[in-house]
């Protein structure tokens, strides 16, 4: 049931390659698919001079009959254009006409960004995956891989049963500005690899009434430049740790919050990945 359509791919090698691409997926008559997704493998081919792996990102239709989902996954990069994107998905949707049930209009209908919006949404309106994997994914060991001297500061690696998720760690530069030193960089990502663990899209450890609680406090004590509430949530967290008489001053409300916190029982632990992979600093 599955529809590929043939793209020209380029690696970092410099290669230029044709792959068949993913662009539909009905989940009950292509479980392999689902699983790929779910585990990161979705849309991923080999170069054919290097064997690098790459993961080709592109438009896709995610089908479940079960659960009455019709989602349309579109790259994170096209967020932005999200209102802009109904009329061109209008028109999708009547070229893949002739897969719809009779009952279509049964089908709730999302649209996301990215296999992690996908995940997202899958992890709540998928009755099957959210009980199978809810309580794996709270209770398998976290992995931090902190890098240095990279582009990327590095991952929480999250994993269920299936599922596996990297969330990336920031560190931007008025964190760089406040943080000293390598050893002050691996403390701060390493506080800030902990507010992921609680707080994430996937695994939340808050309630849904401690969630409403820390929306409110971050309204009346807004962020300073963090996207969404689980990078704030994370960001705060790791300024918490790092200097609570500051970070008190500054936040009051945040410095409650999380001192109440700190007596909630997060049974996933964070295991650390970085011991060897970061260099020391020269001079």
């Amino acid at each position: 049931m599955a529809l590929r359509a043939t793209y020209e791919i380029r690696c970092g090698c410099g290669t230029t390659f044709a792959g068949d691409i993913c662009e539909y997926v009905f989940a009950e008559h292509d479980p392999e698919l689902k699983d790929s997704i779910l585990s990161g493998e979705f849309n991923r081919m080999a170069c054919p001079s290097c064997a690098r792996g790459l993961h080709v990102e592109n438009r896709f239709l995610y089908r479940d009959e079960r659960n009455k989902l019709w989602v349309w996954v579109c790259k994170r990069e096209e967020e932005a254009r999200r209102d802009m994107l109904a009329g061109e998905l209008i028109e999708k949707n009547a070229s893949l006409e002739f897969h719809f049930l009779e009952d279509r209009e049964s089908y709730r209908k999302f649209l996301v960004f990215g296999r992690e919006g996908l995940l997202e949404l899958l992890l709540k309106e998928d009755r099957t995956l959210k009980r199978k994997e809810a309580r794996s994914l709270k209770t398998n060991p976290a992995h931090r891989l902190i890098l240095e001297g990279k582009e990327d500061a590095g991952y929480l690696f999250l994993s269920g049963e299936k599922i596996r998720i990297s969330l990336p760690l920031k560190f931007s530069e008025a964190h760089r500005k406040q943080v000293k030193g390598l050893e002050g960089k691996k403390r701060w990502l390493r506080y800030y690899s902990q507010g992921l663990n609680v707080h994430n899209p996937y695994s939340s450890f808050l309630t849904r009434k401690l969630r409403l609680k820390w929306n409110r406090i971050r309204e009346k004590e807004p962020p300073g430049g963090a996207a969404n509430e689980f990078d704030d949530f994370a960001e705060s967290w790791a300024g918490y740790r790092m200097d609570r008489k500051r970070f008190k001053a500054r936040y009051p409300e945040r410095r409650l919050f999380f001192d109440a916190l700190r007596t909630v029982s997060i049974p996933r632990r964070v295991r650390s990945l970085d011991a060897r992979l970061i260099p020391r600093e020269s001079g």
